[in-house]
């Protein structure tokens, strides 16, 4: 009897605790649409964003999933996040500054 309610949910319960197909299902989706960013006609900066935050998100997942930081302690997750939030701010801090690239001298 045993033997039988672990068959029975053996696939199902798995699938609960890591999805990683439906996972993989997700970022193939998120991959088409960056892919056909440039078909919904944005501005080249929204695109830009938008592609940003998409990959951002891909990113996210194959962290949290195929690393396995989701299964991890919630503290050991602010050891990349720190990181990511001084990327973060160094890219803001420079394009605060205005500078933009000169052309080579001749």
């Amino acid at each position: 009897m045993a033997e039988t309610a672990i068959a029975s949910h053996g696939i199902a319960a798995e699938t609960r605790r890591r999805p990683y197909v439906v996972v993989f299902g997700i970022l193939a989706i998120v991959t088409l649409a960056e892919l056909n960013v440039s078909v919904f006609g944005l501005a080249p900066s929204l695109r830009i964003g938008v592609l940003l935050i998409l990959a951002t998100a891909k990113g996210a997942l194959v962290v949290a999933y195929y690393m396995h930081m989701r299964y991890e302690p919630r503290w050991l997750i602010l050891v990349p996040l720190v990181a990511v939030a001084l990327i973060a701010a160094l890219v803001l801090a420079l394009l605060g500054t205005g500078v933009t690239p000169s052309a080579p001298h001749p």
